[in-house]
């Protein structure tokens, strides 16, 4: 009786796992976001490479999307990862600032993905100088070198970047360099702060990829003018709690990883047509185009370089800047 009780409830369990469709997934991983999706189409990135870890997985991993800056304030999301509040994180590279002061050094990269995909040297680089701070980076997604890069948008004309000076811009960490070097007052806001500031007068710039659901927030309908030649690269990066990953199989780990490199190619075709998108409902909006000089237009591109750079030879070591330069071929 015994015996035939047993093969009851392993009949039953059998059944139940048939009746359910799938497998009990072995791997739960709890994902935390910078932005919301559906107004964030960076964030809609994230989503994607969700979708695509748990299609490949079929069941060995499930990771689930908790929500982002209702869940953890945005900024406060890179220290809760590495304290392990959450599991997986997908968000701006260059909010590591506080943790990993070099962290998003790929912002200045002109590599297609901007870290070179898993497995090249930029990519192990990168890697390396997370784990030292508790964190598994994973990978960037971004545009090609045409789209998905940082701009600057003003509440008054301008032909150059001199022009600029004495106003106050809203920055992310990535562009505080660039606003200080033209002589304007960088102001650190969250993006749901900057329609109200616009509005008010508070700041009289800001600077955004307007790939990312420009229209989404309602700016176009307070901003004047988008000075377009872009700053630096956008980079939505993917990282995991570095405990969690090391806890993976590594099974699990490859899918993860392979799941990078689809998304690093499919994210480029997005960004482009949603800037497309953008551009052309902020025109509609009465948004005008700033376009510079050739000779001011370089000037824009060499000074907000060399701000970053500048930044970049204080916040790493020298055999590391002298790696990083390398490795994205500026020596």
């Amino acid at each position: 009786m015994k015996r035939n009780g047993l093969i009851g409830v392993f009949v039953a369990a059998a059944l139940a796992v048939l009746w359910s469709g799938t497998a009990p997934a072995q791997v739960k991983l709890n994902m935390v976001g910078s932005w919301p999706p559906g107004v964030s189409s960076a964030a809609d990135v994230g989503i994607r490479y969700m979708e695509e870890v748990n299609r490949r997985a079929k069941g060995k991993v499930v990771i689930n999307f908790k929500g982002a800056r209702e869940v953890v304030p945005t900024f406060d999301q890179p220290e809760a990862l590495v304290r392990g509040v959450f599991d997986v994180w997908y968000g701006a590279l260059n909010y590591w600032a506080g943790v990993v002061k070099a962290g998003y050094v790929t912002e200045l990269s002109s590599l297609e993905p901007p870290d070179g995909g898993p497995g090249h040297a930029l990519h192990d680089f990168m890697v390396k100088m997370y784990e030292k701070q508790g964190v598994r980076y994973l990978g960037a997604f971004s545009g090609d070198r045409q789209t998905g890069n940082h701009f600057m948008s003003t509440q008054k004309e301008v032909s150059s970047p001199a022009d600029l000076k004495g106003m106050k811009v809203r920055v992310p960490p990535l562009t505080r360099f660039f606003v200080k070097a033209v002589g304007a007052e960088p102001v650190t806001l969250p993006p749901s702060e900057i329609y109200l500031a616009l509005e008010r007068g508070a700041v009289e710039g800001f600077t955004w990829p307007y790939y990312d659901g420009f229209t989404n927030f309602g700016w176009h309908k307070v901003t004047k003018y988008l000075i377009g030649h872009p700053l630096y690269r956008d980079g939505i990066g993917i990282a995991v709690n570095l405990k969690k990953w090391n806890s993976l199989p590594r099974d699990v780990q490859q899918v993860m990883l392979d799941s990078v490199g689809v998304i690093q190619q499919w994210s480029r075709g997005w960004m482009s047509a949603h800037q497309g998108f953008q551009l052309a409902t902020m025109k509609k909006a009465g948004m005008k185009v700033i376009r510079f000089s050739d000779a001011e237009a370089k000037n824009w591109a060499k000074t907000s370089n060399e701000a970053l750079w500048a930044h970049f030879k204080t916040a790493m070591s020298t055999d590391d800047y002298a790696r990083a330069r390398k490795l994205m071929g500026y020596d």
